[in-house]
């Protein structure tokens, strides 16, 4: 039979131990966690999932029955009356974002299936005298069929690039900088 991704809705704090009973069943799941910092005295309180009350399981559609009978599972994820299908895309985007960045924060946004996963990158300039620094302070990629986008902090300050290094070029970058936006 066909296999593919679910996600099944756990009771509050039951992420890790479902995913625990699933492995336990046979099938593969997938809980990403994330590393919090408690607010008080800044903490690391361990490892919490990214998304609340959800576990993603890797199953044929027969063996949802199975696992809504696993202690701790409530239901399966539900779009237009049939277990919703999460693309094989999307979770890897979900792993590869959880162990590369950090500060990873989710954003509910408009569901469009037919959407295709992406990954963006803000740039964030900085102007000084001399040069011009791009620095990519946050990626996000948007997951179309959870209707979520995660947003991270990247890593370092290593991504910081020069742009512009000779001074001649930075002269008249004010002058065209104030014609571009007040023409």
């Amino acid at each position: 039979m066909l296999r593919n991704w679910y996600a099944v809705y756990t009771k509050p704090q039951k992420e890790k131990i479902v995913s625990l009973a699933l492995a336990k069943k046979g099938f593969e799941s997938f809980c990403p966690l994330i590393n919090a910092v408690k607010a008080r005295n800044n903490r690391r309180s361990g490892n919490e999932p990214l998304f609340m009350c959800h576990v993603f399981v890797y199953l044929c559609e027969a063996d949802l029955a199975t696992v809504k009978s696993i202690p701790g599972v409530i239901n399966a994820l539900y779009w237009k009356s049939r277990p919703a299908i999460i693309k094989v895309e999307e979770i890897d985007a979900i792993r590869h974002f959880t162990s590369n960045y950090i500060n990873i924060k989710l954003v509910k946004c408009a569901v469009n299936n037919n959407e295709s996963i992406r990954f963006r990158e803000d740039p964030v300039m900085s102007f000084n005298e001399k040069t011009v620094l791009v620095n990519y302070q946050t990626i996000k990629v948007n997951l179309p069929s959870l209707g979520y986008t995660m947003i991270a902090d990247r890593k370092g300050a290593e991504e910081e690039e020069a742009v512009y290094h000779e001074a001649s070029l930075l002269r008249n970058f004010p002058r065209k900088l104030n014609s571009f936006f007040f023409n």
